[in-house]
């Protein structure tokens, strides 16, 4: 008798416990997805913050470039009116001349009487840079541009191209766009290739 009275009381117990320890196990298993979805949440969140900070230093960078565009072309503008004192690095396309084309290239623009006359001689004088650059296969950076962002991912032509392109856009929200959707094109390229590039622009 009393063994029995033992035995029911100890499955009573058991059958007692059975829930409740489960029921823990449960109540674990729910806390540790709890806390894995967090993670990902604030995973997700600093990939986020991460993505509009670097959002907004493209954006600040490119206004920067922008303003300094502008300076450019008043630079570019007061250049053509004082010939004599233009410095070699302040002629478009100087790194492909000589230092006698050169200074014939003071010369002549000196010579012009006009702003429309030395504006012609100027489009006329960067022309002729563009063809000797794609012929000889060289870099033409024009005055004041440096380094391309990405560059090493492209061909001379097409640095060539991205600077010329870049010196004659006039507003600043183009700029930033064209130098944006570059730098999309550029990661692209070299996402596909598996490298990384070199920050420059």
């Amino acid at each position: 008798m009393r063994y029995s009275i033992a035995i029911s009381i100890l499955a009573a117990l058991i059958l007692a416990f059975t829930p409740m320890d489960s029921f823990a196990q449960q109540g674990q298993g729910g806390a540790s997805g709890d806390r894995g979805q967090q993670m990902d949440r604030d995973r997700s969140f600093d990939r986020d913050r991460m993505s509009d900070r670097d959002r907004s230093f493209d954006r600040d960078r490119a206004r920067d470039q922008a303003r300094d565009g502008d300076k450019v072309q008043a630079r570019d503008r007061d250049r053509l009116q004082d010939p004599d004192n233009m410095k070699d690095q302040d002629i478009y396309g100087n790194e492909l001349m000589s230092a006698t084309e050169r200074n014939q290239y003071r010369h002549q623009l000196g010579q012009m009487e006009s702003e429309q006359s030395r504006e012609q001689f100027q489009v006329q004088h960067e022309q002729n840079m563009q063809n000797r650059a794609l012929q000889q296969g060289k870099d033409l950076v024009p005055p004041d541009q440096g380094s391309v962002y990405g560059g090493e991912f492209m061909s001379v032509q097409e640095r060539n191209q991205y600077r010329e392109q870049l010196r004659l856009i006039d507003s600043d929200q183009q700029r930033e766009e064209f130098q944006a959707q570059h730098r999309e094109r550029i990661n692209q390229r070299a996402q596909a290739l598996g490298l990384s590039v070199e920050e420059a622009e």
